[in-house]
């Protein structure tokens, strides 16, 4: 047993030796491959695991002792594309396309690195041979529409082309439906591209698609409404008021203090009717009326009407408004101010986000009490002129803005002639879907050059207001409101000065 056991040990030492020793032996095949094609195999094997920077050495190297290998230029070609270096990939992509045999992909992935490039006329160019040859007919159809869709001249052939390539594969159905939807908006065709948009959301529910598909169903919806020719709204706050104080930049009420809390009962409604003369001038006459009711202060009742008219004329980047109105207000019951103003507002979109904005108004507001001394008397013709610029951020469903304000009152009393400058700040954030938080930074100084007859003293006024607005909307078109606004008057004349709070909650309905 002994001799066995040995004799065994014996025979798999020897075993082993003979396999080791054929590590070192040189290995010799017939099917051995060439140095050559063992890099290629390398850098297509790097490439398809996306280790593009290490591809992309032994391609360039193969592209330099093989110049007319059409598989080594695509494949170094689709490495600088997936590289983004997508002018160096050009002429590589351009020789496979060009030299035999031909490669299969070679021609549509040239077609979509010009596209990329904004070489439209070239990819067309390419889209021709491809049709003529027949290479990947699918991805050919679905290249054609996006370059007819970005040339913007033939939106019919797009959408056709857009309907081919899905007919011809229907793994394309998702994005050439999405894109066709695209196609349509931009044809204005706003009903079509809603519906082809509603097909995408459920073809691919959850999916990234959807997901901007949803986005531009929304944004249709929003210019759907805002398309609508009458447009209003109604609204119901209670406030209150610590200091309910008719303020001296207040053309609603006779200046005073009253240093007296408050609850307001306050009503707002609105509307305008849209007359349309094709895509480049619009008016829009329009109402508007105010009325506050205090609970214990009477005599700070009021009353505001407003009519307008709104003549508008749009260009490409440009809209130039000029607004004109009549507004009337009364405070208790009697006719307090009566205001005929006309103003030009020029909007200009610079970008797609950034808007500037250049406006100036002319008011001849009429105060019906005229108090006895003639240095107090405010009927006046005001001039204000205007700079500002608009941000739109959180797909344009949020705004900042930032103006300066120049305006010169020339009342008749000199009391109340000054020159005013406001500083305004405001922004609306979409914190939710359902609500949004408008928060405002209003700072008005106002100098009087002439010496105060009354108090005899120099006058100036430094009001800061500082307001927020919460919107909840809790249905469609109806909107919860919650208010509040700080205003403090560091004012030079002590009579003057003051500082109030005013909260509020409501509701607003849009129709």
């Amino acid at each position: 047993m002994a001799k066995k056991t040995l004799l065994f040990c014996l025979l798999f030492q020897i075993i082993c030796m003979l396999s080791s020793s054929l590590f070192f032996l040189p290995v010799f095949s017939a099917d051995e491959k060439p140095v050559e094609e063992k890099k290629m195999d390398k850098a297509i094997w790097l490439f398809k695991h996306e280790n593009y920077e290490e591809a992309l050495v032994p391609l360039q190297e193969l592209r330099a002792e093989d110049p007319q290998s059409g598989m080594i230029a695509y494949y170094l070609g689709v490495t600088l594309k997936q590289l983004q270096r997508l002018k160096d990939a050009r002429p590589h992509l351009e020789a496979a396309a060009a030299l035999t045999p031909k490669i299969g992909n070679a021609v549509p992935e040239l077609i979509d690195l010009l596209y990329k490039l904004d070489r439209l006329d070239e990819a067309k160019g390419w889209i021709d041979v491809a049709e003529k040859e027949g290479a990947a007919p699918s991805q050919t159809a679905f290249m054609k529409g996006l370059i007819l869709l970005k040339e913007d001249k033939d939106i019919p052939a797009a959408i056709a082309a857009f309907d081919k390539a899905q007919s011809l594969d229907e793994s394309l159905a998702g994005m050439a439906k999405y894109y066709k939807g695209l196609a349509y908006l931009q044809a204005k065709d706003l009903s079509n591209a809603k519906e082809v948009f509603k097909e995408v959301v459920m073809a691919t529910p959850g999916q990234g698609l959807a997901a901007y598909a949803n986005e531009y169903m929304d944004t249709i919806s929003r210019v759907e409404d805002a398309a609508k020719p009458f447009h209003g709204y109604a609204q119901a706050v209670m406030q209150y008021d610590d200091n309910v104080v008719l303020m001296p930049g207040d053309e609603s009420a006779i200046s005073g203090i009253s240093e007296k809390a408050d609850w307001r009962q306050s009503y707002t409604a609105q509307c305008d009717y849209n007359f349309k003369f094709g895509d480049t001038a619009s008016i829009k006459p329009g109402y508007s009326f105010y009325y506050g009711k205090e609970s214990n202060l009477g005599f700070y009742d009021m009353t505001s009407h407003d009519v307008t008219l709104l003549p508008s004329l749009y260009f490409d980047k440009l809209a130039i408004t000029f607004p004109t109105h009549y507004n009337y207000v009364t405070v208790n019951d009697k006719g307090y101010l009566s205001v005929v103003g006309i103003s030009n507002v020029n909007n200009y979109m610079v970008d797609r986000v950034n808007m500037a904005q250049f406006s100036f108004l002319y008011n001849r507001k009429i105060f019906l009490w005229q108090p006895n001394p003639a240095e107090e008397r405010r009927t006046s013709n005001e001039y204000i002129g205007s700079l500002g610029w608009y941000r739109f951020f959180a797909k344009n469903k949020g705004v900042f803005s930032l103006s300066y304000v120049l305006n010169h009152d020339d009342a008749q009393g000199r009391d109340w002639r000054y020159f005013g400058n406001h500083l305004i700040m405001f922004s609306t954030i979409p914190v939710l879907d359902r609500l949004k938080w408008t928060v405002g930074l209003d700072y008005f100084n106002e100098y009087f050059p002439k010496r105060n007859v009354v108090y005899d003293k120099e006058r100036y006024d430094n009001i800061l207001t500082v307001s927020n607005l919460v919107a909840i909307e809790v249905f469609k078109n109806a909107e919860v409101l919650i208010q509040h606004s700080f205003i403090d008057d560091c004012a030079s004349l002590g009579i003057y000065k003051y500082r109030r709070n005013v909260y509020g909650a409501g509701m607003k309905y849009k129709f």
